[in-house]
């Protein structure tokens, strides 16, 4: 596995774009593409979320389906104040994971983009495992250090930003925190 400095399991079912099979291609075709995000953003995140409460600890439906790096990111509320737990399309780091707030080339950024800037300190579970992580928002090299490792595993990004009516998409490291 590339660049994952032990943070992410070594797992054979995650695919780089190059080793990908054809299935998993045409999926992640599909969801980057305008009707494929529109079912994707009213579905895919529900069913992935209600996966992770039958069988916490287990890979997702969007992870094990596109063979991508996926996990389950809980902020605080910016508002609320309350846990608030959303599945993630990971991009693996040496010092972390990377995370974009795409929300499917949405004008608008997703919630847990403005819960992340209101309270940085969050949990992460990857693989059944909880990583208490501190989210630091990036820009300059930094930001196409993480765009770069996201697009080994989904080009769907680049319509993304095309889509995005002009807005930053929002990128973040997660850093992982000692207990």
């Amino acid at each position: 596995m590339r660049g994952t400095g032990g943070f992410y399991a070594a797992d054979m079912r995650l695919r780089p774009i190059d080793e990908a099979n054809p299935v998993q291609r045409a999926l992640r075709g599909l969801v980057a593409s305008r009707p494929g995000a529109w079912v994707s953003r009213r579905v895919l995140h529900r069913i992935d979320g209600v996966a992770h409460r039958i069988a916490p600890g287990r890979a997702l439906p969007s992870q094990w389906v596109a063979a991508v790096p996926v996990g389950m990111l809980t902020t605080t509320g910016a508002r609320s104040g309350l846990p608030r737990a959303v599945p993630l399309m990971l991009a693996p780091l040496e010092d972390g994971w990377g995370v974009i707030a795409s929300s499917y080339g949405s004008e608008r950024p997703p919630a847990w983009y403005f819960n992340l800037r209101a309270h940085p300190r969050a949990t992460l579970e990857v693989d059944g495992v909880r990583h208490p992580v501190r989210a630091v928002q990036v820009q300059g090299p930094e930001r196409e250090r993480v765009r770069e490792a996201a697009l080994a595993y989904y080009r769907g990004y680049t319509a993304y930003e095309m889509r995005a009516g002009g807005r930053d998409l929002g990128f973040f490291v997660l850093h992982p925190e000692r207990d």
